[in-house]
């Protein structure tokens, strides 16, 4: 038996659990070894693998099985139609390469910043925020995954005839409106530790290069 395959599994598990709870407890200490080393790394490479599988494995085993999706009577099953009827085996990828984009945009955005005010602001190369995206990506995919169809699978037609439709939409669209700021507040700091900046800088980079890209996207389709 090839125990090559095995083994490799056996050495990214605990790093990528590592990594996942040093992330969530400080993303700057989880991301102090790669801070600034100008080149992608394997391990958080490793580690985006691992997430990207624990997203599909969430996405398999948590099914939202109260969604009405078929015959759909209120935002929340219509949400989830829509989000069932995407393709599962591209949409982590989907959203890794989103993050990616997101992170490249921010890098290009924040190079553009210092040519013109002639000062670093954003040290670092492209290979940093690409490992600012991977770290990223590996935790909060499979986080979305099971936030996401977690708090979906509470609209059930029990909850919804106690608290009535409009209190359950409320509910749960606070409960992904809250998921999402913290989301956005750790991508932040993912993206400060390793170009070693300060939250506010990395913010305003990030801010600008995602409405550079809704502003793109928007008039693309």
């Amino acid at each position: 038996m090839d125990e090559g395959p095995i083994k490799s599994l056996l050495d990214i598990l605990p790093a990528y659990l590592n990594f996942f709870i040093g992330f969530i407890r400080s993303p700057h200490a989880a991301f102090a070894p790669y801070a600034r080393t100008g080149r992608v790394e394997g391990k958080l490479t490793s580690c985006m693998l691992a997430g990207v599988a624990a997203a599909y494995i969430a996405g398999a085993v948590m099914p939202s099985a109260s969604l009405d999706v078929e015959n759909p009577h209120g935002g929340m099953d219509l949400f989830a139609r829509w989000i069932l009827r995407q393709n599962v085996k591209v949409l982590p990828l989907e959203a890794l390469l989103a993050v990616l984009m997101l992170a490249l945009a921010a890098h290009l955005i924040g190079k553009l910043f210092d040519r013109w005010q002639d000062k670093p602001n954003l040290p670092g190369t492209a290979e940093d925020s690409v490992n600012a995206a991977l770290g990223f990506a590996s935790i909060f995919l499979p986080v979305t995954v099971m936030v996401l169809l977690g708090t979906l699978s509470l609209a059930t037609p029990a909850l919804q005839a106690r608290f009535g439709q409009y209190a359950l939409v409320i509910t749960i669209a606070s409960v992904l409106a809250g998921y999402l700021i913290v989301a956005g507040v750790y991508l932040v700091l993912s993206f400060a530790a390793v170009h070693r900046i300060s939250r506010t800088a990395a913010m305003s980079v990030l801010c600008t290069a995602f409405v550079c890209i809704a502003f793109v996207t928007s008039n693309l389709t």
